[in-house]
């Protein structure tokens, strides 16, 4: 499943070299939120312009604009610049050509000055769709939640509760991480990954694969951990819904296929004729597989976990380097510890952080999932109210 975690507003177009005075950047910033209209095409670049529609910056102004109000002033900082507004803040990273045209820009999630979990929550409600939160304090004291005991589809962030049971084979076997598995055509699935282009036979050890499953949500990594582990003992202790447990291959194979009539009969199926059908399915070629962006049986066909669920399982690999690699949508250089693992899919999209400020701080974990069987989700949205929900129970 390719998974595509919108953690900002990213608008990075071709970035030349050249030397370039801060104090113009800083001119720059500015001038986007305090110029007039017909005045912003001018601050850009033609490459840039030819890449980003002067109708998108726009609209990221103007929501910038509309829940910061206006900008006063813009600081350096060791990632670019920190813009603050009335009612809040940015990071934004901007690159300039010897014309002091823009040719790079990026804005990332806004905090702002005032905040708090009910007017967070209620944005977040506001948004299609079924929604859960959990936030856990140290795995033991619920600090907020909604809906946190509801199993929605959660999309990759069930690579999660693979990564658990990979942990408890090694420990309880005499397998190690430095064990070799070749790359098999049968295990090859979709991106998001890189694995699916990888030359059959390939060796590759168990840590290599957790850690792509995990910080790239590798499909392939994913599903060779699933045949490996085996299916039986990854379901062991799973509710029906997640029975038979999917590998990704299979996922893409039943859902985003043009075999209707094989997705008729495995929904209708009982479990074992179910577990028959993805036998078949592992002797036939991934072809034929179009994803688009409309939502297709997310209620059928995927892995569901409720929020406090993950926040759980986030929490009990704590100790362990996968989780790690990839942030989310913090900066791991603000945090002692920063876990995450997210997912998507059309109509599905899963947020679930582990953080910990400092060495001696209190851990929270934080985990929204969104679900809407009608039409995508609004990831940028989300994204933007998930860091706000960060920033409100742990601080700026």
């Amino acid at each position: 499943m390719k998974v595509n975690l919108i953690i900002c507003i990213l608008f990075f177009s071709l970035i030349l070299s050249g030397t370039v005075m801060a104090a113009s950047e800083v001119e720059v910033l500015q001038d986007i939120f305090r110029g007039e209209k017909e005045n912003l095409e001018s601050l850009f670049a033609d490459s840039f312009l030819e890449q980003v529609s002067l109708n998108q910056i726009e609209a990221i102004v103007n929501q910038y604009g509309s829940a910061l109000g206006a900008v006063q002033s813009a600081k350096q900082t060791e990632e670019g610049y920190s813009l603050q507004f009335k009612k809040g803040s940015a990071p934004a990273q901007i690159s300039l050509n010897e014309e002091d045209k823009i040719i790079g820009l990026w804005f990332g999630n806004y905090t702002l000055a005032e905040d708090n979990l009910d007017a967070i929550l209620a944005d977040l409600k506001e948004l299609p769709g079924e929604l859960s939160i959990s936030v856990i304090k140290n795995n033991q004291e619920r600090v907020f939640s909604y809906n946190d005991q509801k199993k929605l589809a959660v999309g990759s962030t069930f690579k999660l509760h693979v990564l658990r049971r990979l942990y408890e084979e090694i420990e309880d076997s005499d397998k190690s991480w430095s064990d070799v598995i070749e790359l098999k055509a049968k295990n090859k699935s979709l991106p998001s990954g890189i694995l699916q282009d990888w030359t059959v036979g390939t060796p590759l050890t168990l840590k290599t694969l957790s850690s792509l499953m995990i910080s790239q949500s590798d499909n392939t990594a994913t599903d060779h951990l699933i045949d490996y582990l085996g299916r039986e003992k990854l379901e062991s202790g799973l509710d029906d819904l997640n029975l038979p447990f999917l590998k990704t291959r299979e996922f893409f194979m039943l859902k985003f296929s043009d075999a209707n009539q094989l997705k008729e009969r495995y929904l209708n199926a009982n479990l074992a004729e179910k577990r028959d059908i993805l036998t078949e399915l592992s002797k036939s070629k991934l072809t034929n597989i179009e994803v688009d962006n409309k939502p297709i049986l997310i209620d059928q066909l995927e892995w569901y976990f409720s929020t406090e669920e993950l926040a759980e399982l986030i929490y009990q690999l704590r100790y362990m380097p996968e989780i790690k690699i990839n942030s989310g949508l913090v900066n791991k250089d603000n945090y002692f510890l920063a876990g995450f693992k997210g997912g998507s899919e059309p109509g599905v999209l899963q947020f679930t952080h582990l953080l910990q400020k400092r060495k001696e701080s209190d851990i929270y974990a934080v985990s929204v999932t969104i679900n809407n069987s009608e039409q995508e989700v609004e990831q940028q949205k989300a994204a933007q109210l998930t860091s706000r929900l960060i920033s409100a129970v742990l601080g700026k």
